[in-house]
């Protein structure tokens, strides 16, 4: 692709995959976004010539989308200069019992560039953990969320009574 051209269009995200009874729940979307917005930590998945790239993140919600923010140099910011399709996968394993809960929000992720919009952004609780200066500000337009829950197996360290 050449330099300033836009991708070409998407379709949408992978349908949800059928649970069954013996595997894992599945959780309603209001569960998933409740999830989301209490957790600030993720991995980020994108894919650059081809290839999958996962990056841990942290985040926010802001109403409907998730924003992070980014060395303005880094592989992710530029990858966002224009629209670019992206999955943030949080999650809480608890291997003590073999149980625990992931979500995944697919979405569009693209650059915040109105200045506006970034000094409202900027009043948001998100303080990168990563050193550096990471003032580009990257919205996630959510279009799915799906999540699963596993239940815990048993009693550490196995069936005590």
């Amino acid at each position: 692709m050449e330099v300033g051209a836009r991708p070409p269009a998407l379709a949408a995200p992978p349908g949800d995959p059928a649970g069954s009874a013996a595997g894992p729940a599945v959780l309603a979307r209001a569960e998933c976004d409740e999830l989301l917005r209490q957790h600030s930590v993720g991995r980020i998945g994108f894919v650059v010539d081809g290839w999958p790239i996962v990056l841990p993140v942290n985040y926010t919600v802001d109403g409907a989308d998730i924003v992070l923010r980014t060395d303005s140099h880094a592989r992710l910011a530029a990858e966002t200069r224009w629209r670019a399709p992206v999955v943030l996968e949080v999650d809480a394993p608890e291997t003590t019992f073999k149980s625990g809960w992931s979500v995944l929000a697919h979405g569009l992720a693209e650059e915040v560039r109105d200045p506006d919009e970034v000094a409202r952004l900027r009043t948001l609780p998100l303080e990168p953990w990563a050193g550096g200066v990471r003032e580009h500000w990257i919205r996630i337009r959510v279009l799915q969320v799906t999540g699963r829950r596993l239940p815990e197996q048993g009693r550490y360290p196995h069936s005590w009574r």
